[in-house]
Formats: C-alpha cells, sequence, structure tokens
C-alpha cells in the first residue's frame, strides 16, 4: 500500500516549510514516528547530521521538519514506516544534488512581493488565523511575522531554482504522433473484444467507454499528449537524479536509514551485515527480520531468507506484518501451500481488524484459495457496515466505498461467487 510512495515522492520541488511553525516545534516528531508501532528504531541514537551529500550536511533538524510535513494523518505500519522516513531523506539528497547543479548552472531566480503575499495569506488562510493571532502564535516559539516572510522567501527561491534546473537538466521532452497514436489505440480500441485483448497488453487501457461512442484522435490528442509527456517527463527527471546520485558521495549517518539505503540500492552484502546486527539485539523490531530477508533473496540465499521470516514468526507470532510478508515470500517461490497456512495463521487471530481481512482477502484471492478470499471479504463487508452505522473514527465512508469497489474488481476478476450477506454484529 505505502510503497507506492517511492514512486509519488516528488517532494523535492514543493517543499513548504512553514506548516510546523504554526502547529508546533518539530523536534518531537521523530519520537512520534519512533515511539509507533514498529518504528524500526536501531539501538543507536540518531544522530544530529542524519547525512552528508558531497560534504554537505543535512541536519536532523531539516529532516525532522520535512518529516512532520510529509506526515499522513494517520498512524504508518510497522512496514510503512523506514520506506517514509527513507523517502523523506531521499528527497532532501536529492534537494542538495539539485541545488548545488543549480550553481553549477548558474542559475538565479527572483521572487516578487506579490508571491511572499499570496502564500503568506494562504498561511492564515489554512490556519484560520488573522495577523494578530498569527503573530501571537509565532512568538510562542520565538519567531517573527518578518522571519515567517523570510522564509517563504527563501522557499519559493529554493523551488523556482529546483524548477528550472530540472528544466535544464533534462532538457526538452518531445512526444511523437507515433506515441500519440499508440496511446489512443490502447485507450480506445475500436470495439470491446479489442478492448479486452489491449487491457490485458497494458494497465493504462480503459474498456468502459466501449458501450460509449469511440472520440475521434482530435478531440483527445491534447489530454493524451499532456499525459503521455508527463509520463516521458517523470522518468526524465528520475533518469537524471539517479545519474547525479550515482557519481555523489552519500553518507548516511543514522544506522537503520543506512541499512535500508543499501538494500534500495542492491547493495545487499552490507544490508545483510547491518541488519543481521539489528536482529541480534535483545529488544529488535520484528520488521528488521523482513529486510534481512529481502537482502538474503537479494543475494539469491533463498534458502538463509526462508529461515529468517521462520526464525521471526516463531519470535514474533502475534505479529501479522511478518506472516504477510512471510506468505508473500513463500508465494513468490510458489509454495501457495504453506503460504496459504500462514494466512490461516493471520485469520485465525483477526478478531475485527478490517484491514486484516480485507488483505487477507486480497492475498487468499492471488493464491486461488477462493472459499478462504470469500470468507474475508464477508468479514470486510460485515465490519463495513459497522464502521459505517457507528462513524468510527478509523475509515471514513469514502475510503470505505473506495476499498468495497477494488473488492468488488477483485471478486469479479477471481470470479468467486458473492460472499452471502451477514448481520451487523456490536
Amino acid at each position: 500500500m505505502f510503497d507506492t510512495l517511492r514512486d509519488n515522492s516528488r517532494i523535492i520541488v514543493y517543499i513548504v516549510v512553514i506548516v510546523f511553525v504554526i502547529s508546533g516545534g518539530f523536534m518531537g516528531f521523530g519520537a512520534y514516528l519512533n515511539n509507533q508501532s514498529g518504528g524500526g528504531q536501531a539501538p543507536n541514537q540518531t544522530p544530529n547530521v542524519i547525512a552528508e551529500v558531497n560534504g554537505m550536511e543535512i541536519s536532523q533538524q531539516e529532516y525532522y521538519s520535512l518529516l512532520q510535513q510529509q506526515a499522513p494523518q494517520s498512524n504508518l505500519s510497522s512496514t510503512q514506516i523506514i520506506p517514509f522516513r527513507y523517502n523523506v531523506l531521499n528527497a532532501l539528497i536529492e534537494r542538495k544534488l539539485i541545488l548545488a547543479q543549480a550553481e553549477v548552472l548558474d542559475i538565479n531566480v527572483e521572487v516578487s512581493e506579490s508571491e511572499i503575499d499570496e502564500n503568506y495569506n494562504n498561511i492564515l488562510e489554512q490556519n484560520e488565523m488573522n495577523d494578530e493571532e498569527l503573530a501571537e502564535a509565532l512568538s510562542e516559539q520565538g519567531y517573527t511575522i518578518g522571519e515567517l516572510r523570510e522564509d517563504i522567501k527563501s522557499s519559493l527561491e529554493n523551488s523556482k531554482t529546483i524548477s528550472q534546473t530540472i528544466d535544464q537538466g533534462i532538457g526538452e521532452v518531445e512526444v511523437t504522433d507515433q506515441e500519440v497514436q499508440e496511446l489512443y489505440e490502447q485507450r480506445y480500441p475500436e470495439n470491446e473484444s479489442s478492448a479486452e485483448d489491449s487491457a490485458a497488453e497494458s494497465e493504462t487501457a480503459e474498456t468502459e467507454y466501449a458501450e460509449e461512442e469511440r472520440p475521434e484522435l482530435a478531440e483527445v490528442r491534447d489530454e493524451l499528449e499532456t499525459e503521455i509527456r508527463n509520463q516521458k517527463r517523470n522518468q526524465a527527471i528520475n533518469d537524471w537524479l539517479n545519474e547525479l546520485k550515482s557519481t555523489a558521495e552519500i553518507i548516511i549517518n543514522d544506522p537503520v536509514l543506512s541499512a535500508y539505503h543499501a538494500l534500495e540500492n542492491e547493495n545487499y552484502e552490507q544490508a545483510v551485515e547491518q541488519f543481521s546486527n539489528f536482529v541480534e539485539e535483545e529488544e529488535t523490531d520484528p520488521i528488521f527480520y523482513t529486510y534481512l530477508a529481502r537482502a538474503y533473496k537479494g543475494q539469491n540465499n533463498i534458502e538463509q531468507a526462508e529461515e529468517v521470516y521462520a526464525n521471526a514468526v516463531e519470535a514474533f507470532p502475534e505479529n501479522n506484518d511478518l506472516r504477510f510478508n512471510y506468505a508473500q515470500f513463500l508465494a513468490d517461490q510458489e509454495n501457495n501451500e504453506d503460504a496459504i497456512a500462514q494466512l490461516d495463521e493471520i485469520s485465525a487471530a483477526a478478531e475485527d481488524d478490517f484491514m486484516t481481512y480485507y488483505q487477507l482477502f486480497m492475498m487468499y484471492s492471488r493464491l486461488g484459495a477462493q472459499e478462504k478470499a470469500q470468507s474475508a471479504m464477508a468479514e470486510v463487508q460485515r465490519l463495513s457496515e459497522n464502521m459505517q452505522s457507528q462513524s468510527a473514527p478509523e475509515i471514513n465512508e469514502e475510503s470505505t466505498e473506495a476499498i468495497q469497489e477494488e473488492a468488488g474488481d477483485m471478486e469479479e476478476d477471481i470470479e468467486i461467487e458473492a460472499p452471502l450477506e451477514t448481520e451487523n454484529s456490536n
């Protein structure tokens, strides 16, 4: 679920550095992350300098400030916290590299007073304050409106500088007539039969139009061209940033993020060494077992990876994240029987956990365990109805409907019978 953040985490360009000033100091935010369930905290204390990029330091203050700004509204699971923390650090690393490139390219930008005013007024509006109330809130933290406006100016300057540097770095992004034609044929096949074939070939294909009139290419050309251009631009930015990072000296002083960095960059030997040290600690975090197993898998040491998972679920039998990861690992090895056995262990202790049943439905379905998937879906629907009737804060109606819609799509894909309706339980 949260892994998609990696592909959509381009927070380097639009970093709003002001929000934490209104909502309170940020230094306590590290404790919030580390004290969540499975915070991924190594025995070592977080250093004052989180990382260094070609000699440029990323401070603990800078890092935790951005963590707070980007934090989701709800708590993260143990499998989500470290990737989230790493993606924020990675954004800061990329930002340092881009600003360094801006100096090489001699990028100069200007910020007008009207732009500062617009952002300042947005802060007032978002915080539902007037000038006096804002000044009072800032003064409690030893901060003034004048300093706030200077920070807004600095943030806008950095944002413009980064945008212009990226534009120069990646160059012109071109879209050919052939690319537009190919996407048009994928998106709008000539008939329903071809639409189904196209959907199997491309995730971007949409078959809903089949019942409607097929638009002419000229009608949708601009839309398709913009989509292609954005995709190519994003890929060009990723490639350019990866090239910058490949030649940079990046030192990550936080031990957990350093280990995860090694894993993400396929430095499996280092990842195995570091995560092995973490799991040997007396009060280790269960998530470290998952990352250690992934590092072994990266080395093609499947036997050792499976042993790590087996030891992990024995040491932490009630940790669902571990069992889900283990089940996925077993499924990847085409060991569906043992994977389903792990899911059965989760199901037996799921009680009234909505998201656990939803995950069980998804994984049972993928493994072809139709009867078990149907049973899990019945629980999803029962709990969904209960939460809607009780207006539970954990999940709103919109997200419930989205999950039900996705679950419905899954049911159609795997062709299982609709689960029987169950009575609500209080």
